[in-house]
């Protein structure tokens, strides 16, 4: 018995060991034949047969050219999913609806989980989504244009760790960019670009009324940018049901409705949006806007902290918020002008003096805060949002990927002001200085002298390295600035 016991075991090992080597690369492109291997050399022609062949593991890449969608036909698992793939500098165009497509999209992947869409431009779907994803999980859409579908761009309904990052999403003819829908947890939106959508740019909406838990939790949307959406309404970030979330580092300009909205999709107050966080978000609203942040109908417990919430309409502004989500709501290190409660607008200190939040907000125009507002939305020196923010455990960089804080404190906003650093590697540094804010190494293979005239502004950090460095008088660090010196 223990003999047939090791041999059974064996086998199985054996079975698990050969999974990854099963995996295979197959080829589509627009002069390939369906009666072909699927190899680089003899590819295959259209992206349905492609799924009805590939299983977990497996790829597909894309070559240049314009193809029909797809349904799928299998998932993948953990560490063998499925993925359809742009090749190596191709563009590849998926602009027509699948023979097997049942929904009126373009590509259809429903109950089936791990899978990967990469690097395609989806465009035309006659009647709902570029990329239509239904009960499943852990499905990533990633570096596609996703562009003048007639409903979506992307859309998910109850799908679990969905993931879109690096995306564009624009022109959807009848509402959003992205739209993640029924009940669906731990989605992880982020890095994408949505613009000229017909309402939304980004939308999760749980859908109390539609079947799950009627909450979606545990979601993140951070550092996307989301400009002229809204023409019909909805916000550019809009929230339904949405629950111990992270909205944060987003750049949001330009949009006609609002600008990020939580709410309770019209199923009453226990459904509201609660417990998210909104950090370090951008939101610069023109005149025929709403408000920058609106929260309505039990989104209670909300944190605001460092946002920068400008508005071009002096009878709007900041934040809009009502009774019913007052319970837990905090806010502070704001830039922000108006606050509405219960439809009744009042200035800054009104609020603060109110109801006792915001205490280190303040206002600032656009003029005063961004490089060019309506183009580039950095900080200028001059800011006050320069230093003034506050350490939030959950933001170590910035919409552009650069670390926080880079100067004396955190900023306001969706960027961390950067600093320039002076030329400063070879054999000897002087007569240069390092101003506040930036972020500097000086080096070199053999040894480094700091020379006279070199100075760290308070707020600089410069580290210099090199296997032997030396420090000559007229080097000048004051408390504040941070000096380190490394060997390799």
């Amino acid at each position: 018995m223990k003999s047939a016991k090791a041999i059974a075991l064996f086998g199985v090992v054996l079975l698990l060991l050969a999974e990854p080597v099963c995996a295979a690369i197959y080829y589509v492109s627009s002069t390939g034949n369906d009666g072909s291997p699927g190899s680089s050399s003899a590819p295959w022609r259209t992206l349905q047969h492609a799924a009805d062949i590939a299983g977990a593991g497996d790829t597909v890449m894309i070559r240049t050219g314009a193809y029909a969608g797809f349904r799928a036909q299998s998932g993948g698992t953990s560490v063998l999913p499925i993925t359809f793939r742009a090749d190596e500098g191709a563009a590849s165009i998926i602009n027509d609806v699948g023979p097997n497509n049942i929904k009126g999209s373009i590509i259809e992947i429903e109950e089936y989980d791990w899978w990967i869409i990469e690097g395609l431009e989806v465009t035309g779907a006659p009647d709902n989504a570029g990329i239509d994803i239904r009960e499943a999980e852990h499905v990533t859409v990633r570096n596609c244009y996703c562009h003048h579908n007639q409903t979506w761009d992307i859309f998910t309904g109850f799908v679990e760790y969905f993931t879109a990052e690096y995306n564009q999403c624009s022109y959807s003819i009848e509402e959003h960019g992205i739209y993640h829908s029924n009940s669906g947890d731990n989605a992880v939106i982020r890095y994408n670009t949505c613009h000229h959508n017909n309402a939304c740019g980004i939308q999760i909406n749980a859908d109390p009324s539609e079947g799950g838990d009627g909450v979606s939790s545990n979601c993140e949307v951070s550092h996307n940018v989301l400009y002229e959406n809204g023409v019909i309404g909805g916000a550019a970030i809009n929230l339904a049901s949405v629950r111990d979330s992270l909205i944060a580092n987003n750049l949001i300009y330009n949009n006609h409705a609002g600008g990020i909205a939580a709410w309770d999709d019209g199923a009453g107050d226990e459904w509201g949006s609660k417990n998210n966080k909104y950090y370090n978000n951008t939101v610069h609203m023109p005149s025929d806007g709403r408000w920058a942040i609106n929260l309505k109908n039990g989104s209670t417990g909300s944190r605001i902290y460092n946002n920068i919430l400008i508005h071009e309409n002096a009878a709007r502004g900041g934040l809009e918020i009502d009774a019913s989500s007052l319970t837990g709501f905090s806010s502070d290190y704001n830039v922000l002008s108006q606050v509405s409660v219960d439809d009744v607008s009042m200035s800054l200190s009104a609020w603060q003096a109110a109801y006792a939040r915001d205490a280190h907000s303040f206002s600032q125009t656009a003029a005063q805060t961004f490089v060019s507002p309506g183009s580039d939305y950095h900080l200028l020196e001059t800011a006050q949002a320069v230093d003034e923010g506050t350490a939030l455990p959950e933001i170590a960089d910035d919409l552009d990927g650069n670390l926080r804080p880079q100067g004396a404190g955190y900023d306001i906003g969706a960027y961390e002001r950067t600093v320039a650093c002076p030329s400063c590697s070879g054999p000897r540094v002087e007569n240069v200085t390092f101003p506040s804010g930036c972020i500097c190494t000086c080096t070199n293979a053999a040894s480094l002298i700091i020379g006279p005239n070199v100075v760290i502004e308070t707020g600089a950090t410069v580290t210099f390295k090199a296997p032997l460095v030396t420090i000559k008088p007229g080097f000048h660090a004051p408390s504040g600035s941070k000096v380190y010196i490394k060997q390799p």
